[in-house]
């Protein structure tokens, strides 16, 4: 009896939780291994895909294309998760992460900077590990860029080897990505604006410029041919760099952040004041101030400051004056041991003796 009187309830946390639901949990399925062996279990990719709450219609129907994309999704989800996390490790807000559906948790409720950089961070996620993939041959639907041999090289090399497709990757990303900011944004007239509507414009300005930063880091790769090692061919590629320099394109340009307004009659973005440089479609732009971050507010998404490791002698955002807000500090010696002095002996073995030493570590009050 008590059960059925749970079950409405049930129903709607249910519900809720789908509703909550994004396809940023790909990338926290992904990090526990469980997507793939979710995905390696079905062998109809449709039936993989419209089976996960976390993904849209329009989502829904380019995963269908074949089953490896949420693998690839998924891996593309984690990347953007793992490396806003690395580059606010020493903030006040450091990209916290929930084992939930909504994954950010209500910190990307608020039209912060924040926010921004999870759109974008996210959105060239997608793109690089699409991307990748394509190069590698994990998807079938695409493959390298073959437009880039008829560009001139003016005889200084030649074109060869597999240059990564990073129109296709971009497209799909924007596909796949901007689906729900689009549908919201849709629904917006000239008489009234939805607040769903402005932010989905603020994210979707953010989605491009995490693809735009991913389009500006690319190397030209290189190889030589010849006799006994001269360079009588260069034959060259284009590869994108590590994700890293992504992450950190992208970190420089939340400092440098645009606070805008939303032009509610044309449903356009524009700056805050008219005095303010009109930022360019790669920089990051938001709606709202951020909080401070200081103490615990779960409307905002803030779990506050108190006991993050601090840098005592830090002058800057990692210090334990500014991350801290002013509380103070306490400091705890711990003991650590590891490897040291360690030795070669032919072969093939290394022996090291242990060394352990004592570290103060600054905690936040």
């Amino acid at each position: 009896m008590r059960m059925m009187r749970l079950l409405p309830v049930l129903l709607v946390v249910l519900v809720v939780e789908q509703a909550r639901a994004s396809w940023w949990y790909l990338g926290v399925l992904g990090t526990s291994g469980s997507l793939s062996r979710d995905t390696r279990q079905i062998s109809d990719p449709a039936a993989a895909c419209d089976n996960s709450p976390y993904l849209d219609a329009t989502q829904r129907e380019l995963c269908r294309k074949e089953k490896r994309l949420l693998d690839v999704i998924g891996a593309g989800a984690s990347m953007g998760i793992e490396e806003c996390k690395f580059q606010f490790k020493g903030r006040r807000w450091n990209c916290t992460t929930f084992n939930n559906t909504d994954v950010f948790g209500n910190v990307i409720k608020i039209k912060s900077r924040e926010t921004a950089y999870i759109y974008a961070i996210s959105s060239a996620g997608v793109m690089y590990s699409v991307t990748r993939a394509c190069a590698q041959g994990s998807l079938d639907g695409c493959g390298c860029d073959d437009t880039v041999r008829a560009q001139s090289t003016e005889g200084e090399f030649e074109w060869g080897g597999c240059s990564e497709d990073l129109h296709y990757g971009a497209k799909f990303a924007e596909d796949f990505v901007d689906s729900k900011e689009k549908a919201k944004t849709e629904a917006g007239n000239e008489a009234t604006v939805e607040v769903d509507a402005e932010f989905s414009l603020m994210n979707l300005w953010n989605n491009k410029a995490g693809r735009l930063a991913t389009r500006e880091e690319v190397d030209l790769v290189c190889k030589c041919h010849g006799v006994s090692g001269s360079c009588s061919v260069k034959v060259c590629w284009k590869k994108m760099r590590p994700f890293r320099d992504i992450g950190n394109a992208l970190k420089e340009k939340f400092d440098g952040a645009s606070l805008m307004k939303v032009h509610r009659r044309k449903l356009k973005l524009r700056p805050i004041s008219p005095d303010m440089k009109r930022p360019t479609r790669d920089d990051l732009v938001y709606l709202e101030n951020s909080p401070d971050f200081c103490e615990p507010n779960i409307k905002k998404g803030s779990l506050g400051t108190r006991g993050r490791e601090c840098n005592k002698d830090s002058y800057g955002l990692d210090g334990c004056n500014l991350m801290c807000c002013g509380r103070g500090y306490y400091t705890v010696v711990k003991e650590f041991t590891e490897d040291c002095d360690c030795k070669f002996f032919w072969c093939c073995r290394v022996e090291c003796q242990k060394c352990t030493y004592k570290k103060e570590i600054h905690y936040c009050n």
